[in-house]
């Protein structure tokens, strides 16, 4: 008889939750597992699910922030859908899913719950009672929950002095898949044709004069996409040895999200209009990563940043902020540059020394290929998760 798996994740955008949820439905075996996965709303995940022949639940009112009304009808709808179903293990995803899909799951005795935590709302910057409230909120999903993954040794050293933690919580890293990448100058080109301010500025420089910086990220507060567009405007006006070499920066960010409108008034602001592009949401955004000399994370806090990994498998250099999961996946001045959050003068000056220096670039460029291999090789990071399932049966 097939164990039922239901997976279940609060957004149905393409993330690294997202990502997660993807590989994981799609690499079980038919033959043994029946997967279904629920997601909040419609959205780029559904769409690949509902491609790969995975069936899949909208919740519309299943959402990231919080609705008194909509949660208590998401929480309900759990309810009937876990009772409809009965599955052997339902397999949570990301905070809001986590805190009411652990309830509803003992309330209809799901045999197994299991919830990954792919980050942690009270490390973002909030109040001090914003953060005890989550704090007792996570603790209370992890009780609920019969094992929590994190997808970080730092995800767990967060929570290990909480009562009760020890035997509950286990690390099991993100997983890279190798896969085909698309050329630098076909990834060039693609990218290029997105965006019409991109296109013309690029077509009066020379290709060799370009220095092209990317980010693949929401754009959301989290990721200090305003502390990256300040230390870029940092080298474009200060008298950095990139600007002394003739390069133009272009910087590129490829995502989208609720600061777009406010990021881009201060991209105005700040006079970098012939450096910086927003190109949007791009589907398959990881293809494209050998267009970049440089990968670019100025993230305020961070799970494990599954982008870094795809820099890694692309070899591109990255310069990221020291937080989170991050250090685990770069190694400072090894296999990357690390740097203090909220600090744009660190990443200019990372960006400048980088920049002029290409042989750094590609020694650390490989070292962080290799990492990403054989530290967060895909097979073992699924095959560790499915080795927990069969745990419960």
């Amino acid at each position: 008889m097939k164990t039922k798996i239901l997976y279940i994740i609060t957004k149905s955008n393409w993330g690294g939750a997202q990502r997660y949820v993807y590989d994981l439905a799609t690499s079980l075996s038919k033959d043994l597992y029946d997967v279904e996965v629920v997601v909040g709303g419609n959205g780029p995940l559904a769409d690949k699910l509902t491609a790969a022949g995975i069936t899949v639940t909208s919740l519309p009112t299943l959402g990231r922030d919080l609705k008194v009304k909509d949660d208590w009808k998401a929480f309900c709808d759990l309810i009937r859908i876990f009772r409809q179903k009965r599955p052997t293990i339902i397999h949570l995803n990301s905070s809001k899913i986590g805190i009411i899909g652990s309830i509803a799951g003992r309330i209809t005795r799901v045999p197994q719950i299991v919830f990954t935590a792919h980050g942690w709302a009270f490390n973002e910057n909030r109040s001090f009672a914003s953060k005890l409230v989550l704090k007792v909120l996570y603790w209370q999903t992890m009780m609920f929950s019969h094992v929590t993954i994190a997808v970080s040794e730092y995800m767990k050293k967060s929570v290990m002095n909480w009562p009760f933690m020890n035997s509950r919580i286990t690390v099991i890293y993100n997983g890279i898949r190798v896969a085909p990448l698309i050329s630098k100058a076909n990834a060039r080109h693609e990218l290029t044709r997105t965006n019409a301010a991109l296109a013309t500025t690029i077509a009066n420089i020379p290709a060799n004069k370009i220095f092209w910086i990317g980010t693949v990220a929401e754009l959301h507060p989290i990721k200090g996409h305003d502390v990256a567009l300040r230390a870029i405007k940092q080298l474009v006006a200060n008298d950095s040895k990139i600007s002394k070499s003739g390069k133009h920066i272009i910087y590129t960010i490829l995502g989208d999200g609720e600061e777009r409108e406010r990021l881009a008034s201060l991209v105005n602001d700040l006079g970098l209009s012939q450096h910086v592009f927003f190109l949007g949401r791009t589907e398959n955004a990881w293809q494209y990563m050998k267009a970049f000399d440089l990968f670019l994370l100025a993230s305020r806090s961070e799970a494990l940043a599954y982008v870094l990994l795809e820099a890694g498998l692309a070899t591109i250099p990255c310069v990221a902020t020291a937080v989170g999961g991050i250090p685990e996946i770069i190694d400072d001045m090894k296999s990357g540059v690390l740097i203090q959050p909220e600090k744009p003068s660190e990443i200019a000056y990372a960006i400048d020394f980088l920049a002029t220096h290409e042989h750094v670039r590609r020694e650390y460029a490989t070292a962080l290929h290799k990492k990403a291999l054989e530290q967060f090789n895909f097979e073992i990071s699924t095959q560790k998760t499915f080795e927990l399932y069969n745990r419960f049966k």
